[in-house]
């Protein structure tokens, strides 16, 4: 099974996890998300996603639910443009998506908001099979863990 992690904010991230069944999953291929500027404002770049997506046969995609509370007008509506195209990528690679908020996600592995501990926790999970050098790799991280929870959940309800 192949999973598509998606941490969505403009500092997110994409991972792409392996799974076969008695084996631990590993991180085949992680990437920072790619932006470009429109105005004053970055915007996902949903074109270099899916050019980077086309090598992998996609089961199941996992993206963090987020929410625009307490951003200002013009931040709200460029964050939600940003959310839709990673939303229609999704549904572009696989029709199986797979919702969910962080505060269930990083409950289950007793995360906070702190973006080091999930680089650690990342690491622990999925070992060498991703170079967790860079702070700034905390949003590919992040989109492994997610689907780390989806297995975890998978196997709850077996």
């Amino acid at each position: 099974m192949i999973l598509l992690g998606i941490d969505p904010g403009i500092a997110g991230g994409l991972a792409v996890v392996s799974y076969k069944l008695g084996s631990a999953p590993y991180v085949g291929a992680g990437m920072r998300m790619p932006s470009f500027k429109q105005g004053k404002h970055n915007l996902v770049d949903a074109k270099a996603i899916a050019d980077w997506l086309k090598q992998w046969p996609i089961d199941q995609v996992v993206v963090e639910k987020t929410t625009s509370y307490g951003m200002g007008l013009a931040t709200a509506y460029a964050f939600g443009k940003s959310t839709g195209s990673v939303e229609a990528i999704a549904q572009l690679v696989c029709g199986r998506i797979e919702w969910v908020t962080p505060a269930v996600w990083k409950k289950t592995f007793q995360l906070s908001s702190d973006k080091q501990a999930s680089l650690d926790l990342a690491k622990k999970k999925f070992g060498d099979s991703f170079k967790w050098t860079f702070k700034a790799d905390d949003g590919i991280a992040e989109a492994a863990l997610l689907c780390q929870w989806y297995l975890d959940k998978l196997s709850r309800m077996e």
